[in-house]
């Protein structure tokens, strides 16, 4: 009896485990599913996400400094960086292997490899860092520019509308439907005018209040002539004209051994350094005698043998910057400096400290006639040569009669205005030109403009005044009615000016220190 009921108890209870196994699986089964689903709908959630733009335009997915940029701002910056990246590399010939496949996400493109780690940098990481990092130098600046209370002029907002209405054109020009169509082509498919005149206007504001900085410092000319003093051997120009003493090549192949072909180089130099010495002790006595020693040297007449060369001391080559700057220097002095392969004849001019006025003037341009040598069978062809002279007469008549009507209507910078529409080839605004100097002093910020010898001689004649007026011929460009408007600082002041505002102004940029990028989970959304 009890071997019975243990035996229908142990198959009730193996059946009862069944079912709960079953039921089990079931449950596990159905919470599977669920979070299968559950997986789906977030994927989807993504996916509408990442493609809506109006997300896109309004997530943050990256802040500098409590400025939050979208991922359609972001992506500007990222596409801009990597657009002047491709454009820098594409001016360079056999570099191609530094560019990236345009066929591949740059995500996915390996940019450097650490052999010691095996950490691997896109290309995406590579651009990503480069953008991020000018977002904070703008971030910087347009933080400070908040702090002072800067806001954009109702004339830069014009030039931001203007910048608009340029888009609108670029977009039509190039066969895009709209604005926005072309936007995206190039910076992104959340890219619309609105985000696009967003991004302007803080751009802006940061790049014009660092503009506002830099020209809002002010030194007296004090300051200004003690600076250019304690730095006049960078600052002063030197002119001097020079040529080389040189051996004849030497022919490994015409010798037994080493020994002998270096003996004969060391021969070489030895009899170059000798001559060089003859040339210089038997004197020049003119600039005009130095050209000819060099022209004899080379046994050449073109114009740059023994030329004159003018450089700032900063500018000058290390060999013959000590001569140079030698105190005592005076004009005529000469200078044989011996090298490893030969000698260099160095002849000194003159030593300009800057202290003249730079002058102004406005000009109209009576260029020469073109003739088309296509027309005829070469430049020996009489024709040509016909055709030639005769539009140098018809520009020389042309510029007569311009300059006769320009004395007609009173010699006046107004008469000579009013002839530019109808007479003048000059492109600059007005003809006008101011910073001419003798030497062409330029920075990123300044330029001191320096025009051909012939316009320049009359500019700085010593009995210049303002008002003064003459055609002028030149053999760059032809025939040139000069105004003289008047004198400006002196070259001297203006380049201690640069120098002191630039050292004053990168002092303050330095202090900018940019802050950290900080990227947000929605950061996913950038397409790279």
């Amino acid at each position: 009896m009890s071997g019975m009921f243990d035996k229908k108890a142990d198959k009730a209870s193996r059946k009862l485990a069944r079912t709960k196994q079953e039921e089990k699986a079931k449950k596990k089964s159905r919470t599977r599913a669920i979070i299968i689903v559950a997986v789906l709908l977030l994927v989807t959630a993504i996916a509408i996400t990442i493609n809506s733009n109006f997300i896109r335009r309004s997530l943050t997915v990256l802040t500098i400094d409590g400025v939050g940029f979208t991922t359609a701002e972001f992506e500007y910056f990222y596409n801009t960086e990597y657009m002047e990246y491709i454009q820098f590399i594409s001016q360079f010939q056999g570099m191609e292997d530094m560019l990236p496949d345009p066929g591949r996400s740059l995500s996915s493109q390996v940019y450097d490899l650490n052999p010691e780690t095996g950490e691997i940098t896109t290309w995406a990481d590579m651009i990503t860092a480069g953008a991020t990092a000018r977002m904070a130098n703008i971030v910087s600046l347009y933080n400070a520019a908040e702090k002072a209370g800067f806001k954009l002029s109702d004339e830069h907002l014009a030039e931001i509308d203007e910048d608009m209405a340029i888009l609108d054109l670029q977009a039509i020009t190039r066969g895009f439907p709209s604005a926005d169509s072309y936007l995206q082509q190039m910076y992104g498919k959340s890219m619309n005018e609105a985000v696009y005149r967003s991004i302007l206007e803080f751009v802006y504001t940061a790049s014009l209040f660092n503009e506002y900085m830099r020209e809002s410092l002010s030194f007296d000319n004090g300051l200004l002539d003690g600076y250019y003093q304690e730095n006049r051997d960078s600052l002063d120009v030197f002119s001097y004209r020079m040529f080389s003493v040189n051996f004849d090549p030497i022919d490994f192949a015409d010798f037994e051994s080493e020994d002998e072909y270096n003996e004969a180089i060391e021969s070489a130099i030895t009899e170059t350094h000798e001559r060089a010495a003859q040339i210089i002790l038997e004197g020049f006595d003119s600039e005009e005698d130095f050209i000819t020693a060099a022209q004899e040297e080379f046994g050449s007449t073109m114009d740059w043998v023994g030329g004159i060369q003018s450089r700032m001391g900063e500018e000058l080559d290390s060999f013959i910057k000590d001569w140079l700057l030698d105190g005592s220097r005076e004009y005529g002095d000469a200078v044989s400096i011996d090298n490893d392969t030969g000698s260099t004849i160095v002849y000194f001019v003159s030593r300009d400290d800057n202290s003249y006025l730079t002058v102004g003037m406005r000009q109209i341009l009576i260029p020469f006639i073109t003739v088309n040598i296509e027309e005829f069978e070469g430049e020996d062809d009489p024709g040509y040569i016909q055709a030639l002279q005769q539009a140098e007469i018809e520009t020389r008549e042309r510029a007569e009669h311009v300059y006769s009507l320009f004395i007609a209507a009173g010699r006046t910078e107004d008469a000579l205005i009013d002839l530019m529409p109808e007479y003048s080839e000059d492109t600059t605004i007005g003809g006008s030109y101011s910073n001419i100097a003798k030497y062409p002093y330029q920075s990123s910020h300044f330029a001191a403009l320096r025009v051909v010898s012939e316009i320049e001689d009359w500019l700085f004649d010593e009995s210049r005044v303002i008002g003064d007026a003459e055609l002028v011929f030149t053999n760059a460009y032809g025939y040139h009615l000069l105004y003289f408007t008047g004198f400006g600082e002196p070259l001297s002041r203006l380049i201690a000016d640069d120098r002191m505002r630039t050292s004053t102004h990168n002092e303050w940029l330095d202090s900018l220190v940019p802050g950290e990028p900080v990227k947000h989970f929605a950061f996913i959304l950038v397409q790279m």
